[in-house]
């Protein structure tokens, strides 16, 4: 018997993607593109080891690099925390 395994979305992981994007927004942009990097071969490894496809880890790692750079834009453009 054989079962397909869908991951929770990383993208629903709101708090993470704040606290990583805002890291980002404080230190240099090689540090950051270095801690983004490091955080998506995190989500990959921890994705593989339950048993997720390839197709769905590729789906998986492009929606959080997404989800992550667009906050770090929002951060950004709207400092202080506006909306």
């Amino acid at each position: 018997m054989t079962a397909t395994i869908y991951p929770f979305p990383a993208t629903r992981r709101r708090s993470l993607i704040k606290k990583t994007a805002g890291y980002m927004a404080s230190t240099t942009a090689s540090v950051a593109e270095s801690h983004l990097k490091n955080q998506l071969s995190r989500l990959e490894s921890r994705l593989r080891k339950a048993g997720v496809s390839e197709t769905a880890i590729l789906g998986e790692r492009r929606a959080y690099e997404a989800a992550i750079r667009s906050e770090l834009w929002r951060q950004v453009l709207t400092p202080g925390g506006a909306a």
